[in-house]
């Protein structure tokens, strides 16, 4: 790790990401990235514009229809998919259930738990767009190896963790410095 005053101005400390001491690739890469997320979602934004639902909700439609262990999903389940809230995904579950898309029930083994499912119309919104998703999908992943695709998976997948951890490390941060804030 570097200690040198040179290091108080570098985003990252760790030299295997710095290039002759300096950080710049690394925050070029970073800005991609980020530009590269946004991206993202402002695609998954603009399907579900074509089928009449916001992007989060288009995002639980596919999950559901992606669902191969059963016909049922649990907003439980979707919500780990998802990485957010169960709260949040029952509010938008609510909201696709009165556009009729999916449909609700209650658990019966679990009478705390409600089971997700596509109605006719959902899988019919769904199928109306699928061209559009392959289309789309192969325009992200244009000039990507199979190699590349599979070691890209890897990667995210580990990102996924890392960032996951990262947010721990920045609420921390935030705590400690509320607390000697709090202090002075």
């Amino acid at each position: 790790m570097l200690t040198d005053e040179k290091s108080a101005y570098l985003t990252i400390t760790r030299p295997e990401f710095l290039t002759n001491g300096s950080d710049s690739d690394f925050r070029k890469f970073i800005y991609g990235l980020l530009i590269s997320s946004l991206h993202m979602e402002k695609l998954r934004d603009q399907i579900g514009d074509l089928i009449g639902v916001n992007g989060i909700q288009y995002h639980i439609l596919a999950v559901i229809s992606e669902n191969r262990t059963s016909d049922t999903i649990s907003v439980g389940e979707v919500a780990k998919i998802l990485q957010a809230g169960s709260t949040y995904i029952t509010m938008e579950t609510g909201k696709l259930a009165k556009l009729g898309l999916i449909k609700k029930e209650t658990n019966h083994r679990d009478r705390r738990s409600i089971l997700l499912s596509l109605s006719k119309k959902g899988q019919a919104v769904l199928d109306s767009v699928a061209g559009s998703r392959q289309e789309i999908n192969n325009a992200i992943f244009d000039g990507f190896s199979k190699n590349d695709f599979e070691t890209f998976q890897v990667l995210i997948k580990k990102m996924v963790s890392t960032t996951s951890q990262a947010i721990s490390v920045a609420k921390k941060i935030k705590a400690e410095r509320d607390i000697s804030f709090d202090a002075a």
